[in-house]
């Protein structure tokens, strides 16, 4: 009698340790109530032990039926660890093991049960209710005494007992769902959004809040195709990859991701099995390189989710990394009405560090910033009459332009333009060239200058004749 005592209370105790807790009752009428059973996830029960009531059904004990799927696991599987079985005239009465009292042990047993129950054949749930999508109550009839495990989608479990003792049981659905938050780096603070250059890289970071009874957790990341993955970027605070954590990309031969993510990072058993009540949440950061394929106008975005459990998952979080673009007008300066474009005008591009950045001629119209990958590129943006010419891929920052190269008959610029681009892609750089050259060709200082030489040159040739007629004269 102490011992069964002693059980009932530790499986009272096991109850409650868990994120979410059930009972189940006598056959034919007894009853679970579930209270707060979160919606689209569906609870499932084990019945693992029978109850051997007293006939005056004031006292029982659990028992291992000779045939049960279960005996396995409590013979010979993890469950052996926990558990004593006692022969008595033919039927297994099973205790709780004196030093397997601790909080941990129980939730241990629990987790290799659930284990047991989701892979071994035979062993087949007792009942089985699905929460529609709001949460609210659900209840199981008729059931049978005994030692039950109670299962549920989102990841959490229960160990359960009934006894005759009592006819309806309600528990509360304790777990909250993990969350997940995304965010991009921007000058260094975190946000939603940011802006980048092409062959930039792009820092991002994911805030899990995780919970105590996970399963099966998995984060799957999706970028725009203007985002290029950086794999060896991952880190996850103190966790060590490839022990608590792994990552996977479409390119791996094994643990690839099925859908269209383009990564996933699924943390291990071993990791979730050691969270407790004061694990409040991970950091992940990563980073990829926006690359030419950026979208200047949608801007890229890189999408994250978390799926635990069997089919549980969040709401997508979202980041968006934006480039830009501007135009270069050049035109003669005496058409300021019409402003037609001029070609033959060669300029540099430079960023606020001064230096000369790599370009990718798309067309003879359209530049793009280069990647550090990409051999296709120049340093030279040549205008054309055919239109303003466009440079793709540039960041929220002030640039300069640096003519190289003026148009055959005109002045080349003295000094660079600043170029200011704003989160738009309305900047048009209009750039006057005057025909011309560098020196003074028009207006009254040229004149004089030439008509200064042309006297001086005019002096010189008079001088010179009469110097060689006195030198006749002398002979």
């Amino acid at each position: 009698m102490k011992k069964t005592k002693k059980l009932v209370s530790l499986l009272l105790a096991l109850a409650m340790i868990f994120a979410m807790s059930l009972s189940v009752f006598a056959a034919g009428s007894n009853s679970i109530q579930v209270n707060n059973a979160q919606g689209g996830e569906t609870y499932k029960i084990y019945k693992m032990l029978d109850a051997d009531v007293n006939p005056e059904k004031t006292a029982y004990s659990y028992t291992l039926p000779a045939a049960s799927p279960w005996r396995n696991f409590f013979e010979t599987g993890a469950g052996a660890a926990y558990v004593e079985i006692k022969d008595v005239d033919g039927t297994d009465y099973v205790n709780w093991v004196n030093s397997k009292t601790g909080a941990s042990d129980l939730e241990a047993f629990g987790k290799a049960a659930a284990a047991y129950a989701a892979t071994t054949a035979g062993v087949t749930e007792a009942a089985t209710a699905q929460s529609p999508t709001a949460d609210r109550d659900i209840t199981f009839d008729g059931l049978d005494s005994g030692y039950y495990l109670i299962t549920s989608t989102n990841g959490t479990l229960s160990m359960v007992e009934t006894t005759p003792l009592k006819t309806q049981a309600t528990v509360n659905e304790k777990n909250p769902d993990p969350t997940i938050k995304k965010e991009v780096e921007e000058n260094g603070a975190f946000g939603t959004e940011n802006s980048a250059q092409i062959g930039d890289t792009v820092k991002f970071k994911v805030t899990i809040n995780v919970k105590k009874g996970a399963k099966n957790y998995v984060m799957h990341d999706k970028m725009d195709d203007g985002l290029t993955f950086n794999k060896d970027s991952v880190q996850i605070d103190s966790l060590e990859k490839g022990t608590d954590y792994t990552v996977y990309t479409s390119g791996d031969s094994t643990g690839a991701p099925t859908d269209d993510c383009t990564f996933e990072i699924s943390f291990a058993d071993s990791y979730l099995n050691s969270l407790t009540a004061t694990n409040t949440g991970l950091t992940v950061t990563y980073s990829a390189v926006l690359n030419g394929n950026a979208d200047v106008t949608a801007g890229e975005n890189n999408q994250v989710q978390l799926k635990w459990g069997d089919k549980s998952q969040t709401e997508w979080g979202t980041t968006t990394t934006k480039t830009y673009q501007f135009e270069i007008l050049k035109y003669d300066a005496a058409d300021k009405g019409n402003k037609k474009p001029l070609a033959g005008a060669k300029f540099q591009l430079k960023d606020d560090a001064d230096t000369v950045l790599k370009l990718v001629k798309e067309s003879p119209t359209v530049y793009r910033i280069a990647t550090n990958t990409e051999t296709r590129i120049t340093d030279t943006i040549e205008t054309v009459a055919a239109g303003n010419i466009v440079i793709k891929g540039v960041d929220e920052a002030t640039y300069t332009l640096v003519e190289t190269e003026s148009p055959e008959g005109y002045a080349k610029l003295s000094s660079p333009i600043t170029v200011n681009v704003k989160n738009d892609n309305t900047l048009i750089v209009e750039v006057e060239n005057t025909a011309g050259n560098t020196l003074p060709s028009t207006g009254g200082m040229g004149t004089t200058l030439f008509y200064v030489v042309g006297g001086i040159l005019v002096i010189g040739a008079a001088a010179i004749l009469i110097l060689r007629k006195r030198a006749s004269d002398n002979k």
